[in-house]
């Protein structure tokens, strides 16, 4: 049996020393490359991406509300925002839907520690003023987004509400136009809106009233007329060159235009108020296939060939002429359909070139005082119309009928008239349309009903007649 020692002795091993580097002993060579290392992390991490960045955070305000800010002639955003800009020079230019109302050269910094980590932020502001043009284009501005919101009856996270009024206020201060503000009062369809507005009268100093604040569920608005309004008809024709038009002198007339209804929006749409009418001469029929077909052979650009350019010029919709054929050679009583409030007026500008008598799309209240001229109170269950006999036929049914008046939600219980505020901007309201279409539950169409289209809505089941003086 072999033995072993139990501490065996182990082999002898030099011991490892590091080298001297450039003559520098290891602990400061060491040392030195420890630090370099430190040198490149901190350069690596906390200066490179800044370099290769090369922006810095600015934020962009203004005193005058939401303005579009321009870098070097291209768009950044509307204030108040925060972007990243190029370090160095830059122009800036603050501008309201296109009028520059400041101007100025601004210099972007350049951080380059850890400012990927802690961005630095430079603040821009703007305190200059709307000028005339700008607070003239701020007003068209809102008189167009009152009109686009009053459609919206209820916000949510998807819809949200964003303070028309009191950004029109902040931005224009005095110098707001009080007559545009009264027209966008009309345009209120709902609280946020109502408080809006509010908030911005108090930060103006102005006292108007605002429709929508006077609505109680618990009460009742509008007037009806106890007695149907004696308005009569006589036959009368509208002679050209290339058509007559089969029509009814219908005399003057004083009526209400709607009923008594809850005060509630949208119920007061139908409010009636007292109005007169003056005599004028109404279409004994809606403009017909053929009578439409005649304009487009003289207007080649509504023709169903120009369709695609209509369509681009938001003249009409994809809709257009959908499943009408027009005809020069058959002649047809049936109305027009598939064409929009914008052809149906470019139609009675183009008759009234040819026959010098001024032609137009029937107000609301002249349609409402034709349609008593009809005692019976027929509802038309057919697209066809019947014979026009004593009165204009069919306004009841067959197709509903586009008019001349804008569609203002609170109008009807206003006590201004904001049309011409309307017609100043050019805004372009949605339109009234009366008397249903043969699909319609005659039961809840009468000739007080209010039905509401865009301008380039385009329907199988809507029409137009015209009117001249």
């Amino acid at each position: 049996m072999k033995f072993y020692k139990k501490n065996k002795d182990l082999p002898k091993v030099d011991p490892v020393k590091i080298k001297p580097l450039f003559g520098m002993e290891p602990g400061k060579w060491l040392t030195i490359a420890y630090a370099i290392g430190l040198v490149l992390i901190i350069f690596f991490v906390a200066i490179l991406p800044d370099i290769i960045d090369g922006q810095k955070r600015v934020t962009f305000t203004s005193t005058s509300g939401i303005v579009a800010v321009y870098v070097d002639d291209v768009y950044k955003g509307g204030t108040p925002f925060t972007t990243k800009i190029d370090s160095g020079k830059h122009q800036v230019s603050y501008r309201v839907n296109g009028f520059e109302i400041d101007n100025f050269t601004i210099k972007v910094g350049h951080p380059v520690f850890l400012n990927w980590l802690f961005p630095r932020t430079q603040k821009v502001s703007s305190n200059a003023a709307l000028t005339a043009e700008a607070i003239e284009s701020r007003t068209a501005q809102l008189l167009d987004d009152v009109n686009a919101y009053s459609a919206i009856l209820e916000y949510d996270d998807v819809h949200r509400y964003p303070s028309l009024f009191s950004q029109y206020a902040a931005s224009t201060g005095s110098a707001c136009n009080a007559d545009a503000l009264k027209a966008a009062m009309q345009f209120v369809t709902t609280d946020a809106m109502c408080q809006d507005a509010k908030a911005a009268l108090d930060t103006l100093g102005l006292s108007l009233a605002i429709p929508y604040a006077s609505l109680n569920e618990n009460s009742t608005i509008g007037t009806a007329d106890e007695e149907t309004p004696v308005v009569t008809a006589k036959s009368s024709k509208l002679r050209t060159d290339i058509m007559t038009v089969e029509g009814f002198a219908i005399s003057e007339a004083d009526f209400s235009n709607g009923r008594e209804v809850t005060a509630t929006y949208p119920s007061v749409m139908e409010a009636g108020k007292q109005v007169h009418t003056d005599s004028f001469n109404i279409s004994a029929y809606c403009i017909t296939e053929y009578q439409y077909a005649q304009f487009t052979a003289a207007n080649p650009d509504w023709a169903l060939a120009n369709k695609d350019a209509l369509i681009e010029a938001g003249l009409v919709d994809a809709y257009y002429l959908d499943g009408v054929t027009l005809s020069l050679t058959t002649a047809t009583n049936k109305p027009i359909r598939n064409i929009s409030w914008y052809a149906a007026d470019a139609f009675c500008q183009w008759l009234s070139s040819v026959s010098g008598v001024t032609v137009y799309l029937p107000t609301e209240d002249q349609w409402i005082a034709a349609s008593l001229t009809d005692t019976e109170g027929g509802f038309q269950k057919s697209l066809m119309p019947s014979t026009a006999d004593g009165s204009p036929a069919a306004m009841l049914g067959s197709v509903w009928e586009m008019t001349g008046t804008r569609f203002i939600p609170l109008s009807r219980i206003a006590t201004e008239d904001v049309s011409s505020v309307l017609d100043d901007y050019d805004v372009q309201t949605d339109m009234v349309v009366k008397g249903g279409s043969y699909v319609s539950d005659m039961k809840s169409i009468d000739r007080y009903s209010v039905g509401v289209v865009s301008r380039s809505l385009c329907s199988d089941f809507m029409g137009f007649r015209i009117a001249w003086n």
